[in-house]
């Protein structure tokens, strides 16, 4: 699966926003709102995403910025956590109500592309509109099993499955090999108890 550079960031900033705490092995539910652990994970995931921005936006953070901020991250982990397409549309749906983006072309970088909010939106509505486009993008252009929850029972971070085959079911590699460990030792571990 491909996508031209710019959606494919868009895509990546969605999933880094769904995975908000993840880096610490905290979701972003287990967060209080109005918590320094969640302000301290939503500062740190604009500072690391401020190119994507305008000047305008990003000013200090309001409590009520934190806040909104962290209910993208939920409303992109719902619509990943959806089992069915029907639930998968309910929820982007949502989001997309929720988020009110508006489309505009733009070359201000050189290239023709979409954008889904004025350059003066506040940083929350900027980044409401791009993500949840770039979930929806996937969504409608390649299924709703493109966007998946790890597979790893220690883990619950977003990513997108960009295998031809629609085969992924773990965040990364880690997650995968330490799955396939973990399975292989109960296994031997089986094993042996029946042999005694």
């Amino acid at each position: 699966m491909e996508y031209d550079t710019y959606n494919a960031d868009a895509v990546q900033l969605a999933v880094d926003l769904a995975n908000l705490a993840s880096a610490d092995d905290v979701a972003v539910a287990d967060l209080s709102p109005g918590s320094e652990e969640l302000r301290a994970a939503v500062e740190t995931f604009v500072a690391a995403h401020v190119d994507w921005f305008t000047e305008l936006a990003v000013v200090p953070l309001t409590g009520g910025d934190v806040d909104e901020i962290a209910e993208l991250s939920h409303g992109l982990r719902d619509v990943a956590g959806a089992d069915t397409d029907q639930e998968s549309v309910d929820r982007l749906n949502a989001l997309l109500h929720q988020c009110r983006p508006v489309p505009r072309a733009t070359d201000h970088d050189g290239r023709m592309h979409l954008h889904y909010s004025d350059d003066d939106a506040p940083l929350t509505e900027q980044l409401g509109a791009t993500v949840s486009m770039a979930f929806a993008n996937v969504i409608v252009r390649q299924g709703r099993n493109r966007i998946g929850m790890c597979a790893a029972t220690d883990c619950a971070k977003v990513f997108v499955d960009t295998s031809r085959n629609r085969s992924r079911r773990y965040c990364s590699e880690t997650c995968a090999s330490r799955t396939t460990v973990s399975a292989y030792r109960k296994r031997q571990k089986a094993g042996a108890a029946k042999s005694e």
